[in-house]
Order: C-alpha cells, then sequence, then structure tokens
C-alpha cells in the first residue's frame, strides 16, 4: 500500500521510480512516500512532485519522522480506497487479546471461541452454549446492560462495552460489529476497593470516571490524607488519531490506563486511584507520598505507561504529558483536581519539561472556574472582540489583508489572549459556538471597511470541530451572505492535521466553499513530514510557513534549505506562500529571495483593534 523512496544520491534514478509506479498509485490508491534532504538539492521536492510522489519526507529538517510519515501516507490509502483497509484493522484490532470470540449475526451455528476464553470461562458449557454461555450466567442488571450494548449497535454505534462479573473477577466486555459478525473481547479489571458500582466506571477503560475520583479524593481529604494528584495527557493525541484511525486511538487509551493501574498498584502500598477524566487525560491518585519521590514517580509512571506501543506491528510514540499538584485536608477536590488539571495544561502547551508541578494559588484556580462560568456571558455581552493582523504583499511592501484574531476583553481581568480564551472555551465546552461567533464578527466588521479598502482580503481559521461540522459549508456561506461579505475576498486557514482526520469530507466541503470564490490556506506548513497527495487533491491557493522556520531563517542554513524546498514545492503547484512570525528585516530579506510572496508579524504590525487597523490600512493604502 506504500512505497517508500530514498531518493539520497541517486535523485534521477528515484524520480524514474517514482514515475513509473505513479500510474497505479493513481489507479489503484498506493501512497509514494520520497525520501529526500533538501540541504543537498533544493528542488528536489518539487521534482519529487512533479514525477508523481504523493507524500515526502525531507531529512533536513531535525524533525522530520519516517514513523510518523508512514502513518500520514497510510491513512491517505485509507482514505482513498473508501474505508476498506479501515474495517479489516478495526477487525484486528478488537481482537488482538486472547479473551476473544466472533459469531455470525442472524447464525447461531457459526461462531469462534479463542481458547483463553474457553479457559477463563470456567465452569461455563461452552460447547452446549457456544453463543449464550456467558449471558446465562449474568445477574438480572447484566443482562439488561447486554441488551442496551445490542441496541446501540443496531441503531449503528460502531463499538459497545458491558460491564459484568467473569468468575468472580470484574470485566470490562468490548463488542464491535462489522462485515455481518459480531466481536467480543474481554478485559479484566484490578481490584480496586471492590466498588462494585459500575455507574462509577469509564466503561472505554475500566477504570473510574470523573465523578467517581471526585468523590474518592473528597473521602480521602476529608479523613486527613495528603493526596499528590497527577494528571496525565498524551499531548500528540489528536496527530494518533488522524494518523492511525479513532479505533486505534481508543486501543492505546484502554493499554495506558491499565498500564497506569497496574504501575501504580505495583509501586504504592497505601491507598490509590486511577481514573480516566476526559478524552486522552487520565488521573492518578496516591495517598501520603514523600513528596521528593513524587517527580521519581511521576516520570517513571509515564515512562513504563507511554513506551513502547504497538499496534498491528506499527510502532506508535505517544508524547505523554503531566501536571502534579498536592493537597491536604485544606483542600477542596475540585480545586485540587482542577490544579492538576491546568498543570497538565501548561506542560502540554510547552515543548520543555514534561511533569509540571502546581504553582496556582487558590485564587489562580478560582480564576479559571469563574472564566469559565462567564464565558456564555461574555459572548453575548460582546467582550469577545477581533483583533486584525496585517498581511503584507513582500515585494511591493503593499497590505493586502488581515487574518482575523480572537481576544477576550474581561472588564476585569482586562485584555485576554487568543491561547487564554480558546484553553477556557475547550474546557468549557464551548469552542463550536466560539469560532462560529468570531466568524461572523469578523466579516460583520470586513464587511463595514471603507471603500478605499474594500479590496482587503480577510482571513479566518477553521477548527477541527467546523469541519466536522455536517452544515459547516452551508453554515458558512450563510454568514458571508448575511454580513454581505464578497466571498472571493475570504481566506479559510486550516492546520493539515484538521484535514486529515476525515479527508474526503473535509474535501467534500472545502471544494464547495471553493467553488463560491474563498480561498484555502494551510496553516502551519513545514514540520518535516506532509503530503504531497492532499496539496493535489484539495483546492489549496496558500501554504503558511509556520512561524518555528522563519524564526531562525536568517541564521540557520539548514531552516532557509527547508523553507526554500517548501517555497519551490508550492510554487510548482501554483501556490502562494505566506510566512508567519516575521519579526526582522534579516529574516525578511531572507525570505524575499527565496521567492516568498507575503508575510505578517510584529515587523510591521502586531494584531490591532478593528479602529486601529483601520487607520493602518488606510496610511498604508
Amino acid at each position: 500500500m506504500i512505497a517508500v523512496i530514498d531518493v539520497r544520491g541517486s535523485e534521477r534514478d528515484g524520480r524514474d521510480a517514482i514515475a513509473d509506479l505513479s500510474g497505479s498509485a493513481a489507479e489503484s490508491g498506493i501512497a509514494i512516500l520520497a525520501l529526500l534532504d533538501s540541504s543537498q538539492d533544493p528542488a528536489i521536492l518539487g521534482q519529487c512532485l512533479d514525477s508523481g510522489a504523493t507524500h515526502y519526507l525531507d531529512l533536513a529538517d531535525d524533525a522530520a519522522s519516517l514513523d510518523m510519515a508512514i502513518r500520514y501516507a497510510f491513512r491517505y490509502v485509507e482514505n482513498f480506497r473508501g474505508g476498506a483497509e479501515r474495517t479489516s484493522r478495526e477487525q484486528t484490532l478488537l481482537t488482538s487479546a486472547d479473551l476473544q470470540w466472533s459469531m455470525t449475526l442472524g447464525s447461531l451455528t457459526q461462531y469462534w471461541i479463542s481458547d483463553g476464553m474457553i479457559s477463563a470461562g470456567g465452569a461455563i458449557d461452552f460447547r452446549q452454549y457456544p453463543v449464550t454461555g456467558i449471558y446465562r450466567t449474568l445477574s438480572a442488571e447484566e443482562r439488561k446492560r447486554v441488551r442496551g450494548a445490542m441496541g446501540r449497535l443496531r441503531d449503528g454505534a460502531r463499538q459497545a462495552a458491558v460491564p459484568h462479573r467473569l468468575n468472580g473477577r470484574s470485566v470490562v466486555h468490548h463488542l464491535h460489529e462489522a462485515d455481518g459478525q459480531l466481536f467480543g473481547r474481554i478485559e479484566f479489571l484490578g481490584d480496586m476497593a471492590g466498588d462494585e458500582d459500575w455507574t462509577g466506571r469509564d466503561l472505554l477503560s475500566g477504570l473510574r470516571n470523573t465523578a467517581s475520583a471526585r468523590s474518592w479524593i473528597q473521602e480521602k481529604l476529608a479523613s486527613g490524607s495528603q493526596l499528590t494528584l497527577i494528571a496525565i495527557g498524551i499531548k500528540n493525541f489528536r496527530m494518533i488519531n488522524a494518523a492511525f484511525g479513532r479505533n486505534a486511538g481508543d486501543q492505546l487509551l484502554r493499554v495506558v490506563g491499565h498500564r497506569l493501574m497496574e504501575y501504580t498498584k505495583r509501586q504504592h502500598d497505601g491507598p490509590h486511584l486511577v481514573a480516566r477524566l476526559d478524552g486522552q487525560n487520565f488521573l492518578v491518585a496516591i495517598t501520603n507520598a514523600d513528596e521528593t519521590m513524587v517527580h521519581d514517580f511521576a516520570n517513571d509512571l509515564i515512562a513504563v505507561a507511554y513506551a513502547g506501543f504497538q499496534l498491528e506491528e506499527r510502532q506508535i510514540n505517544p508524547v505523554a504529558r503531566a501536571g502534579v499538584a498536592i493537597g491536604n485536608h485544606r483542600s477542596s477536590e475540585n480545586t485540587l483536581i482542577r490544579k492538576a488539571v491546568l498543570a497538565l495544561a501548561e506542560a502540554t502547551a510547552a515543548d520543555a519539561l514534561p511533569i509540571n508541578f502546581s504553582d496556582m494559588s487558590e485564587a489562580d484556580v478560582h480564576l479559571e472556574e469563574v472564566l469559565e462560568g462567564q464565558l456564555a456571558g461574555a459572548m453575548g455581552r460582546g467582550e469577545i472582540v477581533i483583533a486584525f493582523q496585517p498581511q503584507i504583499q513582500i515585494d511591493t511592501g503593499q497590505l493586502v489583508g488581515a487574518e482575523a484574531l480572537a481576544r477576550w476583553e474581561h472588564p476585569e481581568y482586562g485584555l485576554l489572549g487568543a491561547s487564554t480564551l480558546f484553553a477556557v472555551a475547550e474546557r468549557a465546552g464551548m469552542m463550536e459556538s466560539l469560532s462560529t461567533q468570531i466568524h461572523k464578527q469578523a466579516l460583520s466588521l470586513a464587511a463595514s471597511w471603507p471603500e478605499s479598502i474594500g479590496f482587503l482580503r480577510l482571513s479566518i481559521n477553521v477548527t477541527a470541530g467546523d469541519l466536522a461540522a455536517a452544515s459547516f459549508g452551508d453554515d458558512l456561506l450563510g454568514q458571508v451572505d448575511t454580513a454581505g461579505f464578497d466571498p472571493g475576498r475570504l481566506t479559510l486557514e486550516i492546520t493539515e492535521s484538521e484535514l486529515i482526520g476525515n479527508l474526503s469530507a473535509s474535501a467534500k466541503k472545502l471544494h464547495q466553499l471553493r467553488a463560491a470564490g474563498m480561498c484555502i490556506a494551510i496553516d502551519d506548513f513545514g514540520t518535516g513530514y506532509s503530503s504531497l497527495a492532499y496539496l493535489k487533491q484539495l483546492p489549496v491557493d496558500y501554504l503558511k510557513i509556520d512561524s518555528g522556520l522563519t524564526g531562525d531563517i536568517a541564521g540557520s542554513q539548514k531552516d532557509q534549505v527547508v523553507v526554500r524546498s517548501i517555497i519551490d514545492m508550492a510554487h510548482s503547484l501554483d501556490l502562494s506562500v505566506i510566512a508567519e512570525g516575521v519579526e526582522t528585516e534579516a529574516q525578511l530579506e531572507t525570505l524575499a529571495a527565496q521567492g516568498c510572496e507575503y508575510f505578517q508579524g510584529f515587523l510591521r504590525s502586531g494584531p490591532l483593534s478593528p479602529d486601529e487597523f483601520e487607520a493602518f490600512a488606510l496610511r498604508s493604502n
């Protein structure tokens, strides 16, 4: 499904090999991944593209990852083939354990039961009752759960899970339907204080859920225990989901949860808890731990739980981050959990230390809670404001447009930046409504620009949540029409990771919007691996070079080479290039010499209020 061709040192032969394969690639949906080094030949990227490569990995970039490049290529193949490979992978994924079974739907005679399942079943007579043997041992409440799970599968759910007892042990029974067959897989749960209340369990992982964890923490704090809370998450989980598929992500979470539970149980003798909070985030709580040992415990916990992942013989490299908070009887459970979660958020946003110890005061934690509670009202009161960052044409110095950025103009805390605003919206579950409001406000403001600057373009950011909404294309067209803004002057900025999660659906929406006259920009381009195939298939007009590359471009020869190869490749596709984060004349001169068309950054202007931007635009014009 994937051809990896290393063209380094033999570029002509490599391009010929790519060309030979490209015909069958277009017909059968195989991916052609070219390994190249733009520091040896800046033009090689474009040449591989012209020969028919669908993906590339530029090894001149220190961040280049062959593993991740292959994951991207595999996802492309899955999308091209309409999901046939995906279904097969899901079946393999969900039958990776030995306690498993399968049966043909509509038939009681076509079934398979693993030896491990027969052994674990103990007294269950699978010969006489191959299909209903386990069901017959269940309590009335457990049977009710089974019927509910089967109902969810009939209603179209891709997976369902049933907690029950098997020979006296707590298990989660995972069910999956595919190609007319029902598959089952059983995972045993570790004993956690003999808790039989399944309403307190997360059925994906079998661990405690947030509500149950909160009750346990409250109880321990009230008893006088000192508690250490470690909130753990996967920084690149979204990328893993995009590259491997959501079911692989679910399996990763199940394995991580069990590893966290087993390691904590082995290393801590006292009362402890392992819970799944939400998404990819887990919580580990231990009582009366030696504070001097907490860092080592957390570091080892991450190393054990997140290392050495292989699914279907493919390596996964999750990047784990942790936030630690320590409290005692004077702490409240809500505040302590929030401190750990906020410390995790800071660790995830940073590129330095993987473990962050919370130093937040009660007041800081309270502020975060206040902001989450106030966001909906702030949106209604008009406190979410738009700032415009100018975009400049390099060769003429002319202002050509602006990117719309959001800020929170808080009446008490002043102007809060985009990172704070979106972090609060994410935790409050309001990302979709916030993004919609930002689009409406930006369009309305741009539509009211004076006629003398009415030629300027407007760029707005589109989130993964926006693209996932079935009605996004129609909704945005309606917003543009209501604002009276010319769709031919609108650019949608989208990051590649937001596209590949569901390429076919995203492509359909983007083609719809492109047909209405809008332009499409791929944001934050230049991470060392990218899909040339997406750039060919999607209606893309611009590439925006990540500020991480432009920041060092004046001094780093390697960054110059990487940027030059991206610019040359973009031009070979008739795409224009916008450089972000330009702050010095030296950076601008280097970009100009390499053929970059546009830039934005503090060299000319940071984000401006609507009035300030109009004044800036009128002076520039």
